[in-house]
């Protein structure tokens, strides 16, 4: 490679680095709302008259958030360290959204139609979870 090209590629990994860096503190922004937001549902639950079913469905949606917060930190961490890609982790989070959904919409009995394709997209999510964590532990044997 030219001194150039070295320069130029240097540069890319600061600027990739420094984007990691805003990347890791937006996710801590969103871990804080998340918390704010478990936080208000639980006041909801307690002081207002949305009843305890769909309180309750809504703050294990809320715990769902976090959870998805706290594990996007946790691979951010790990790919700051070096570590590779976790395509594993953004598949668990669109699993723990569609699961939010289905809590959501187990409240209401006119979606059923639309919680049997979320059903089936879930199931879709974690065969491919599956596949790619067999994937990881044959690389690592």
């Amino acid at each position: 490679m030219s001194k150039f090209e070295k320069t130029i590629l240097s540069n890319l990994k600061k600027f990739t680095s420094y984007i990691n860096f805003l990347l890791a503190g937006a996710l801590a922004i969103v871990a804080f709302f998340a918390i704010g937001l478990f936080v208000y549902d639980i006041y909801l639950l307690f002081f207002s008259d949305i009843g305890i079913e769909k309180g309750i469905l809504t703050v294990l949606g809320s715990l769902l958030v976090l959870w998805a917060a706290i594990e996007l930190i946790h691979e951010e961490i790990q790919h700051l360290q070096g570590k590779g890609f976790a395509l594993g982790a953004f598949i668990m989070l669109a699993m723990a959204a569609l699961i939010r959904k289905v809590l959501i919409y187990s409240l209401s009995s006119e979606k059923s139609e639309e919680l049997l394709v979320i059903g089936g997209v879930i199931v879709g999510l974690a065969i491919a979870y599956w596949l790619v964590n067999a994937k990881q532990k044959a690389k690592n044997y």
